[in-house]
């Protein structure tokens, strides 16, 4: 996803302050996704 908002960005398609926003909102989901993950690793399986 960072590629495409740099190209995005390079590209002229976003404007340079709309770029920070998606980063922080990139970062954020990062994060999240993250966390959601962890939580499934230490979720016992039932069959």
């Amino acid at each position: 996803m960072e590629t495409q908002i740099l190209l995005a960005g390079d590209l002229g398609f976003i404007e340079k302050g709309d770029l920070g926003t998606l980063e922080k909102d990139k970062a954020e989901i990062e994060r999240m996704l993250k966390a959601f993950i962890k939580s499934l690793e230490n979720k016992p399986l039932n069959p």
